[in-house]
């Protein structure tokens, strides 16, 4: 039990590390600058306007009504790439009008 609690806290960290410092832009960071430019009902135009602002690569998915995007540059300050590499992934909802709901901005992690 001690060797494996010794393997997973340094992993905890390094995760905790990863979540704060995603190619020098934060998850919350970008939620918030999300927040400040999008209000509800915002046209799909200032939604593309914001997002490219933001330097956020996406696509639109009209069947279910969403961007789908993550940030351009490589997000290259996650630390070990060896063992697993992490991003951005933002989803932008719409309603039927195409016009902005709401958002979410999570941290993904993908590895062995």
């Amino acid at each position: 039990m001690k060797k494996f609690l010794i393997l997973l806290i340094p992993v905890v960290f390094l995760l905790a590390y990863c979540q704060k410092n995603i190619g020098g832009v934060t998850a919350s960071e970008l939620d918030r600058d999300l927040s400040k430019l999008l209000q509800a009902g915002d046209s799909l135009e200032k939604i593309n306007r914001s997002l490219i602002k933001l330097d956020i690569g996406y696509h639109f998915d009209s069947d279910l009504g969403r961007f789908q995007g993550s940030l351009k540059s490589n997000n290259d300050n996650c630390m070990v790439h060896v063992l697993y590499d992490c991003s951005v992934i933002i989803y932008v909802y719409t309603d039927q009008e195409q016009r902005y709901l709401n958002h979410e901005v999570e941290v993904v992690y993908s590895g062995l």
